[in-house]
C-alpha cells in the first residue's frame, strides 16, 4: 500500500509525464486548499495551505533584502493571484532581479510540497489549462519532490511525552511563547536570551524564524526543541497576516438582480467594459471586465461567462492569438466569442473567423447591436457563421 507521500509524488510525475498545463488542488473542500500550479508539466507556483501570506512575505524579504512596503503603493494588482502579480510587476520595474524571483518562487514551492507530502489529504482536484501568469520560473518537479522529500528527512523527531499529538511538518507553523522567563535566564547568557525572547514571542512561527535567523528548518527545530522539553517555552498557533491587496469585485452586477447570464469584456480599457455593463445590464447580464487577460486567464476560467467580447488591439498580446488559445482549452472552446474592433473590413472578419470567433462587432457599439448577439448566441442557441 502506497503512503501518503507515495501516492502524491506518483500523482505529481504524472502529471509532468504527460506534460499537464492547469491547477491542482488538495484539501478540496477545506478551508486552506493548496494550489499547485503547472505548465507543460513543470511546477510554476503554488500556494493555499496555512498561512500563505505569511509564506509570501517571508519569502520574499529572505530573497529580497531591499523589499518595501512602499512597492504595494506603486502596483496595481487586478486578480485573486495578487503574490505572482507582484513579483512580475517588481521584474518589470526593476524592484528585483530575476534571480531573486526564482529563489522566491522555489522556496515558496518548497514550503508548500514539505507541507503536502506529509499531510493526510486525499482529496485532490485538476483543473485543465487554468493558469497563473508566472513567466520566471519552470520547476522539474521531480527534482521538487526530492528536495522536500529530504527536507521532511532532515527534520527531528519529537519526543512524545512532551509534544504527543504534534508530527514533524505541523511544527513549523507553531508560534514558540516564552513561559519560563526566570529559568531560561538561568540558563543563558543576557545576550543570548535577549535574542531567544526576540523570536519567541507568540507572534512569529518557527518557519519565520528559520528565515529571519538565515537558518535551515531542521536547524531552528533543534535550536528550540529543547526549550520545550526543558519546559521553559511552550507552542501555541497563531493566525496568518492579512493580504496586503484585496481585490476589488471584477464583476459589474446587474442591479436589479435579475441574471440571465454572464458577459465577459476582454478589452485594455476599463471604459469599454463599463459602457458594455450600461448597454448589457438592462437586459439582465452581469459584465465580468478583464484588462489584462494574460494575467487574469484564470479569472475568465473561475467564473465562465457566457459569452466573450474580445478587443483585438491590445498591448501584450494579439486579439487574434488569445482568440485561438482561449478555442483550445476545454472551458472555451464551444463559448460564443465576438471580436470587438475598430476595424470592419473583409480581411478583419477572416482573421477572426479563422482564429475561431464566432461574430464580429465594430467599434463603437451600439446597445441594439449588442442585444441582438446576445439574442443570437445566448438566448437562441448555437452560434453560426460569420
Amino acid at each position: 500500500m502506497l503512503t501518503q507521500a507515495q501516492s502524491l509524488s506518483k500523482y505529481f510525475l504524472a502529471l509532468a509525464q504527460q506534460h499537464r498545463t492547469g491547477e491542482l488542488v488538495l484539501g478540496v473542500g477545506t478551508n486552506q486548499p493548496w494550489k499547485l500550479y503547472f505548465y507543460s508539466g513543470r511546477l510554476i507556483y503554488a500556494t493555499g495551505g496555512q498561512h500563505s501570506v505569511r509564506r509570501w512575505y517571508r519569502s520574499l524579504r529572505r530573497h529580497c533584502e531591499q523589499f518595501a512596503g512602499s512597492w504595494f503603493t506603486d502596483m496595481r494588482m487586478p486578480d485573486d493571484y495578487w503574490e505572482v502579480d507582484f513579483i512580475n510587476q517588481a521584474i518589470q520595474r526593476d524592484y528585483i532581479s530575476l534571480n531573486q524571483a526564482k529563489a522566491v518562487i522555489q522556496s515558496i514551492v518548497d514550503e508548500v510540497m514539505l507541507t503536502l507530502i506529509a499531510h493526510p489529504t486525499t482529496d485532490v482536484q485538476w483543473y485543465p489549462n487554468r493558469m497563473v501568469a508566472q513567466q520566471v520560473v519552470f520547476l522539474s518537479v521531480q527534482r521538487a519532490l526530492v528536495r522536500s522529500q529530504q527536507l521532511y528527512n532532515d527534520l527531528p523527531a519529537l519526543e512524545g511525552k512532551h509534544l504527543p499529538t504534534l508530527v514533524p511538518h505541523e511544527l513549523p507553523y507553531l508560534s514558540p511563547v516564552v513561559i519560563n522567563a526566570r529559568g531560561l535566564q538561568l540558563r543563558l547568557s543576557a545576550a543570548k536570551y535577549e535574542r531567544l525572547n526576540r523570536w519567541m514571542r507568540g507572534n512569529i512561527t518557527i518557519w519565520d524564524i528559520a528565515a529571519q535567523t538565515n537558518r535551515t528548518l531542521p536547524d531552528a527545530i533543534k535550536l528550540i526543541l529543547p526549550l520545550i522539553y526543558e519546559g521553559w517555552v511552550d507552542l501555541q498557533p497563531i493566525p496568518d497576516i492579512p493580504a496586503p491587496y484585496v481585490p476589488p469585485r471584477s464583476i459589474v452586477e446587474n442591479p436589479r438582480g435579475r441574471t440571465r447570464g454572464l458577459i465577459a469584456c476582454i478589452d485594455d480599457s476599463p471604459l469599454v467594459s463599463k459602457v458594455m455593463a450600461e448597454f448589457v445590464q438592462p437586459l439582465g447580464y452581469e459584465v465580468l471586465s478583464v484588462t489584462k487577460p494574460v494575467e487574469q486567464i484564470s479569472v475568465l476560467t473561475q467564473h465562465r461567462p457566457n459569452l466573450i467580447f474580445l478587443d483585438i488591439t491590445m498591448p501584450n498580446i494579439s486579439g487574434y492569438e488569445l482568440c485561438k488559445f482561449l478555442r483550445r482549452t476545454d472551458a472555451f472552446y464551444k463559448t460564443p466569442i465576438i471580436i470587438l474592433t475598430g476595424r470592419d473590413g473583409v480581411i478583419d472578419r477572416m482573421r477572426a473567423k479563422m482564429a475561431g470567433a464566432d461574430d464580429f462587432l465594430a467599434k463603437p457599439p451600439t446597445p441594439d447591436k449588442i442585444a441582438q448577439l446576445l439574442d443570437k448566441y445566448i438566448a437562441n442557441g448555437p452560434p453560426s457563421d460569420l
